[in-house]
C-alpha cells in the first residue's frame, strides 16, 4: 500500500510521551497504514536517544525506537530527494534565507514520494512550501 503521510520527528516523538496529544494519536491510529517516516527522522530519533545518559528514560525510549522500526515504514533519502533538496536549498540561499539541513531533507523526501508531511512545526517548513510542491498537515490542530 502506498504511503500518504510522512511523519516528522516531532510527530513520531509524540507517541513516546506520557501524555501524547489525543488528536495526533487518534489520527495516527486511523491512518497508520498510510504513514511512514523518513530515514532522516529515524536518524534524528536514534541520535537523540543515543546521546542520553543511561537510565530508565533512555531504556524506555530505546524500546520505543524498536517498536517504531517494526511498525512505521522508513522511507530512504534517495537521489531524487537529494536533487529536490539541493534545488530548494540553492533557491533559499539565493533569496538570503538558508534552509535547515534535516528539515529540507525531510521535506524533499515527502515531495519526491508525493506524500503529505505531518508536522507540528509548520512554520519551519513554510519556506519549502512556498518554493516547492510541499503539502503539510498539523495533526495537533486538525
Amino acid at each position: 500500500m502506498k504511503k500518504t503521510y510522512l511523519l516528522d520527528t516531532n510527530i513520531v516523538s509524540e507517541f513516546s510521551k506520557q501524555k501524547p496529544n489525543k488528536t495526533v494519536q487518534e489520527l495516527y491510529e486511523m491512518r497508520k497504514n498510510l504513514c511512514a517516516m523518513s530515514a532522516v527522522t529515524w536518524q534524528e530519533l536514534t541520535r537523540g536517544v543515543s546521546r542520553m545518559q543511561e537510565g530508565r528514560r533512555k531504556q524506555y525510549l530505546e524500546k520505543c525506537l524498536l517498536n517504531y522500526k517494526k511498525t512505521i515504514e522508513i522511507i530512504s533519502y534517495d537521489s531524487f530527494a537529494a536533487q529536490i533538496c539541493g534545488e530548494m536549498q540553492a533557491l533559499a540561499e539565493q533569496n538570503g534565507s538558508p534552509l535547515p539541513l534535516y528539515d529540507s531533507q525531510i521535506a524533499a523526501t515527502a515531495i519526491s514520494n508525493g506524500m503529505i508531511l505531518v508536522t507540528h512545526n509548520t512554520a519551519d517548513f513554510a519556506p519549502m512550501k512556498k518554493s516547492a510542491f510541499l503539502r503539510v498537515e498539523d495533526w495537533f490542530t486538525a
